[in-house]
C-alpha cells in the first residue's frame, strides 16, 4: 500500500509554452552561458599579453644592461664576464 503523492516527471516539462517562447528561452541561457566564457577568453589572453610583454621587457633591458657593461668594461680596461 503506497503513502504520499505519487511523483513522476512530465515528459513535456513546459506543456503549454510554444515553440518560440521555447527558442526564447534556450537563446537566453544560451547566451548567459556565452558571456562568462567569453569574459575567460578576454582575461587569458589578456594575462598572456601581460606575460609576453613582461618577459619581452625584461629581456631588452637585460640585453642594454649588459651592453653597458661590455662598454664600460671596456673603457676600463678590464673584462666583463656576461651571463
Amino acid at each position: 500500500m503506497r503513502y504520499g503523492r505519487h511523483f513522476s516527471l512530465p515528459i513535456d516539462p513546459w506543456p503549454q509554452a510554444s515553440l518560440a517562447e521555447r527558442t526564447a528561452v534556450g537563446m537566453v541561457l544560451t547566451f548567459l552561458l556565452f558571456l562568462p566564457a567569453c569574459a575567460a577568453l578576454f582575461v587569458a589572453s589578456t594575462l598572456a599579453a601581460h606575460v609576453y610583454w613582461s618577459y619581452d621587457l625584461g629581456a631588452s633591458v637585460r640585453a642594454f644592461v649588459a651592453r653597458r657593461a661590455g662598454a664600460m668594461g671596456g673603457q676600463l680596461g678590464r673584462p666583463v664576464r656576461k651571463v
